[in-house]
Formats: structure tokens, C-alpha cells, sequence
């Protein structure tokens, strides 16, 4: 009779963990991680790195300008820098047309131009006069011309009168600035009417640039 118990007791022990072998890895079911309500742990190497980068990303950034005098940009530049914004101020070289020269070239010799003047005296024109130095030396000059289309105008009549007049645009060299800075969405500065009441003779601009990290 013991030994049928002890029997018994060994199958039935051997059909449990039969039974947890089969079906119990599929009924088993893991604590949970993280607490419900309760926020996950987030490192603040991470944190910091995320926020810079949202911070980037939003990050606007733009160049301002030309401005005429060295003056004007330095105080634009001293209203972005109380306004709480870091500026870069840039220096350029331009070539501006000043004006447009209607000319007759050189002759051989200035007695040959000095004809060519008491000719030219009989047609109305009144504007002329013979270059004595320089790159144009004696050559008759026309005058100088604001405007493209007269100095083309005016070479075209002195044509008609017989002589092979040119015009020239007459260039020079002028420094102008630009101011580069960036801002926050919510940070807008009125850069374009503070331009505006320094300098009303520079035609300014507001540009969008590649931001640079």
C-alpha cells in the first residue's frame, strides 16, 4: 500500500513539471518595467543634447545689408547687440558706376584733335574738350553722363556729325558692410527699420543664410 502512495505521488509529481514545462512559459507574464504613472528615466546627457539640438533647428539666421558707411552698420550692429544677439560684421569691396564718359579717341597728334574740336564748334555742340593726361590723352571728351541712354544718345549725334564717338562707364571702388546674426523664432529684431532710421541712403536687405553650427 505505501509503495502504491509512493508510486502515485511520483507520477503525479512527474505530470506537474510536464505540465510547467509545457505551458508555463507561455502563461508566464513578466512585472511590468515602469509602474503605470510613473515617468521614465531619462538621462540628462541626453535631456541636454535634445534640447540643444531643438534649440539649433530653430535657430534662424540671417545677413543684413549693404550698408554705405562703416558708421551706420556699427550702430545697427551696437541695437542687435542690446537686443541680445551675437553679430558678425563683414567688410567687401564693390565697384559702383559712377558715370559714363561720351569720348572721341585719341588722334596722332593734339593739333589733329584741336581740328577736329574748331569742326565739331559748328555743329551746337557745346560740351567738349580735349584731354591733356591720363589714359585719355588727346582724346575729345563729350562729357559725363548720368544716365546710360543720353551718354548713348549723345555718342549717336556726334556720330551723325561724322566722328566714331564711344562711351565708357566709369567705375569706382567703395567699401560696404553686412552684419550676420541669428535669432530665435521668438526673437525677432526690427533690423530693417532700425537700417531704415540710421541710414535711410543704404538700400538694405534682409537675407536668409545657412546657419552655421
Amino acid at each position: 500500500m505505501m509503495r502504491l502512495f509512493i508510486m502515485l505521488l511520483l507520477l503525479a509529481n512527474i505530470v506537474y513539471f510536464t505540465v510547467e514545462f509545457i505551458f508555463g512559459n507561455a502563461a508566464y507574464t513578466p512585472p511590468a518595467a515602469i509602474k503605470p504613472g510613473i515617468p521614465a528615466i531619462e538621462l540628462i546627457k541626453n535631456k541636454e543634447s535634445t534640447s540643444k539640438t531643438a534649440s539649433a533647428l530653430s535657430t534662424r539666421c540671417y545677413t543684413v545689408g549693404p550698408y554705405n558707411s562703416e558708421k551706420a552698420m556699427q550702430l545697427v550692429a551696437t541695437q542687435l547687440n542690446d537686443f541680445g544677439l551675437a553679430v558678425k560684421i563683414r567688410r567687401e569691396k564693390t565697384k559702383d558706376t559712377l558715370n559714363y564718359l561720351v569720348y572721341l579717341v585719341a588722334q596722332e597728334t593734339r593739333e589733329a584733335s584741336l581740328k577736329i574740336i574748331e569742326d565739331i564748334k559748328k555743329n551746337d555742340v557745346k560740351d567738349y574738350h580735349l584731354i591733356k593726361s591720363g589714359p585719355y590723352k588727346n582724346a575729345i571728351s563729350f562729357g559725363f553722363f548720368n544716365d546710360l541712354n543720353k551718354a548713348r544718345r549723345h555718342s549717336e549725334y556726334i556720330r551723325f556729325l561724322g566722328y566714331d564717338a564711344r562711351y565708357t562707364e566709369q567705375k569706382a571702388v567703395r567699401e560696404i558692410f553686412w552684419l550676420d546674426y541669428d535669432e530665435q523664432p521668438d526673437k525677432s529684431a526690427p533690423v530693417l527699420k532700425w537700417s531704415k532710421a540710421i541710414d535711410p541712403s543704404s538700400i538694405v536687405q534682409k537675407i536668409p543664410r545657412w546657419c552655421e553650427f
